[in-house]
């Protein structure tokens, strides 16, 4: 059985260099362009470099996100970096942008590819269809239980699974919330986590719901680490830990506790989250811990409405307050410098334990069941009976510095040197992985005059590692009557320990990219002209076709998320939402908004699928940037592509699958503190999330028109009709 793999997030060079150190068998990283993680340290091009030679000489693989969708004009860029990451030996590309993927494996068919979470994929047909592409690997979205888990690993694909971490409440790739509320693309890398604001839900009344806190949206981290063996078992092929925004020792921590956790497995050893270590995990980072819809949570615990940020431990309680300073009562230690926060309303305080006072005296810490004095400074004072919390705990930040220092173990060496007189001096030096690295002296060893050299000193000389990964382990040779200079011996030994270390991190060079013209033929079938999405009972269908939500129309929308969907069959007449809807044959399809299609490749992708005669664009693309794609799309196939733009209408900004509270039934909308409202409704265990103000986009040339209808009146739709320029949909 190959050992699962255990991929740690990097944001920067010192976070990649402490998941390495905690034993990690790839990272994740992304370069300051094109990644889901915009405002990560991330890599330019020199420190990705710098990264793929020290995570290659420990084995360890590298994989670099380009998730996010791309616009024409970001194009080529992308190509370049395409490019240079292949040339760099990156082990492997994570990508949602369609066209990108499309363009990648053409291209550079020894790339591997990892379909990213953002593109949406939660089924086994999608797995299907996207491994008859070419994908390398599959990354489940997060809410994909793991009875379906086990149908996509049965497939004999590399299943990648989320299994610590924040939690988005959308599906991911399917989120307009932050692009629609905060002009902020989470689609494009820049989410500004509305999941993470104040909202106040209502009923039909508008009148206040009573909820647990205002924090509706904000679910708790994923924890999965009691559930390494099913996930094994199950046949995943790595295990995600999220956080390339958190800090090295994050990394670490949790990159040490999954290690031994998946270490046991193998061994066969029973293993639990120790109290020590979930004690640990949470004075790092959490929000609550939820085995999330894996494992079939509940919305109580997959839920946090209190707080969105980090909650810590709670430690003591507030006595009194005086002069800048506060009294609290300890249930557990506290060391120096450790993070405080006091909670309070509307904001929480904030402070550190740079001096600890107890009975008069200044301590570098105080136990539990001790009353101590702690500066307090700030507007806000605390008040009696207010929670004391630990959010860092100086001694544990501490310990992982070190151990983040120590790096990982150093690699064992062999050395063999031949010292014939006449002749230049030879070193071999092999590690125990197979590698061995020969260099010789440019001058020959001479026979000794006065004092020989003997094999003591080139023994002591050549067990010198400096500042390299290696320990010289041995050192086997003969130096009869001899005379060779230090330094060229030194300068030897520096040599033969680099040429070891670059065939350790530099593989052999990959077949060069492939030039690859396709030539785009498609259906000649007659379309609308708009297509109207549609629930109200107001609208009358004077068009052709349009689409209605509950099938009862000419054109059907499939469902953005169907777990169960293992082979979409034949399909016709319809919008598909989902990658899993691709595995199977069509008839006169169009591919939905949901695909997230932004550039002409991606356009062209979808319409090389035989029966897809349309695709609905994303609705984050400005007047400038569909021109841009249809002056591409043109120029390189001879004719504008058949693509429809939403123009008018309300979209999901959110789909959260099983909801967001325990008392979703009695909730018609949320509001959030800037007074915008969103229309909630649930259909099919989904829970959805709707945009307060219909978007409106300009028609341009050569697009065609998508409409959302939803509770809008007759005379509504007239005045749409009327200012779109229509006088039918059709």
């Amino acid at each position: 059985m190959k050992k699962i793999e255990l991929l740690s997030p990097a944001g920067n060079m010192e976070s990649l260099k402490a998941a390495v150190s905690a034993g990690c068998n790839a990272v994740y990283l992304g370069l300051t362009s094109f990644s889901a993680r915009a405002f990560a340290g991330n890599f330019s091009h020199e420190e990705l470099i710098e990264a793929v030679h020290y995570c290659h000489f420990y084995h360890v693989k590298v994989y670099v996100t380009m998730n996010t969708m791309l616009t024409e004009t970001e194009f080529d860029n992308a190509k370049k970096d395409v490019d240079f990451l292949y040339r760099s030996h990156v082990d492997a590309l994570l990508v949602q942008d369609l066209g990108l993927f499309s363009w990648t494996r053409k291209h550079y068919p020894e790339f591997d590819l990892h379909c990213s979470t953002q593109m949406h994929i939660h089924n086994a047909s999608g797995v299907q269809f996207m491994m008859n592409q070419g994908a390398s690997r599959i990354v489940l979205a997060r809410e994909t239980p793991i009875e379906v888990i086990r149908e996509c690993c049965a497939l004999n694909a590399e299943i990648e699974v989320f299994a610590y971490g924040a939690l988005c409440i959308s599906y991911s790739g399917e989120c307009l919330m932050s692009s629609a509320v905060k002009n902020r693309s989470g689609n494009r890398g820049m989410c500004a986590q509305c999941c993470r604001l104040r909202y106040t839900a209502m009923d039909s009344d508008r009148k206040p719901i009573k909820e647990d806190g205002r924090y509706l949206l904000s679910p708790s981290d994923l924890n999965l680490i009691d559930r390494i063996p099913e996930l094994i078992s199950a046949g995943v092929t790595s295990l995600k830990i999220e956080g390339r925004m958190k800090r090295p020792e994050y990394v670490w921590l949790i990159t040490h506790i999954m290690k031994e956790a998946i270490d046991a497995y193998y061994d066969h050893r029973k293993y639990r989250l120790a109290s020590d270590d979930e004690k640990s995990l949470m004075l790092m980072f959490n929000r609550g811990f939820t085995e999330g819809h894996a494992f079939h949570a509940e919305v109580s615990e997959r839920m946090n409405h209190i707080r969105p940020n980090h909650m810590g431990v709670p430690i003591g309680k507030v006595l009194a307050y005086k002069d800048n300073r506060v009294l609290v009562s300890l249930n557990q230690r506290l060391n120096q410098n450790d993070g405080l926060r006091i909670l309070n309303e509307p904001f929480d305080i904030g402070l550190t334990a740079v001096k600890i006072e107890l009975n008069s005296l200044l301590v570098n810490h105080a136990d539990k069941n001790t009353d101590v004095w702690l500066q307090c400074n700030g507007k806000d004072h605390p008040k009696p009976g207010m929670i004391l919390l630990k959010t860092s705990d100086s001694q544990l930040l501490d310990y992982i510095d070190r151990k983040i220092a120590e790096g990982p173990a150093r690699i064992p060496v062999h050395i063999e040197y031949t010292a014939e007189i006449g002749r230049c001096m030879q070193l071999k030096a092999a590690d125990d992985d197979g590698h061995t690295a020969i260099c010789c002296s440019e001058q020959a060893v001479q026979k000794a005059k006065n004092a020989p050299l003997s094999s003591e000193r080139i023994e002591q000389a050549l067990k010198k590692s400096g500042d390299t990964f290696f320990e010289v382990v041995s050192v086997n040779g003969k130096a009869d009557d001899i005379f060779f200079p230090m330094q060229a011996l030194n300068c030897l030994r520096r040599d033969t320990l680099n040429a070891l270390s670059n065939l350790r991190s530099i593989e052999e060079s990959r077949a060069e990219p492939v030039f690859v013209f396709d030539e785009l033929h498609i259906e000649d079938i007659p379309l609308p002209n708009a297509i109207i999405s549609t629930d109200t009972e107001s609208f009358e269908k004077e068009g052709d076709w349009y689409i209605c939500h509950h099938d009862t129309g000419s054109y059907r929308l499939l469902s953005t998320l169907n777990e169960s969907q293992n082979n979409a069959g034949h399909i016709t007449k319809s919008v598909l939402s989902q990658i899993g809807d691709l595995n199977g044959t069509f008839e006169s399809c169009i591919a939905g908004m949901s695909f997230n299609c932004a550039n002409s490749e991606s356009v062209a992708f979808l319409l090389r699928i035989k029966g897809i005669c349309g695709v609905i664009i994303s609705s984050e693309l400005n007047d400038m940037q569909v021109q841009m794609l249809l002056e591409s799309f043109f120029n390189k196939h001879g004719f504008y592509p058949p693509i429809y733009r939403l123009v008018y209408g309300r979209r999901d900004l959110m789909l959260i699958k099983n909801g967001f509270s325990t008392v979703q039934n009695k909730i018609s909308l949320i509001e959030d503190e800037e007074g915008n409202a969103f229309p909630i409704t649930v259909q099919k265990g989904i829970t959805t999330v709707i945009e307060p103000k219909p978007l409106k986009e300009n028609e341009l040339e050569h697009v065609r028109n998508y409409i959302i209808l939803t509770n809008e009146s007759a005379e509504s739709i007239k005045a749409i009709r009327k200012e779109l320029n229509h006088e039918e949909f059709s």
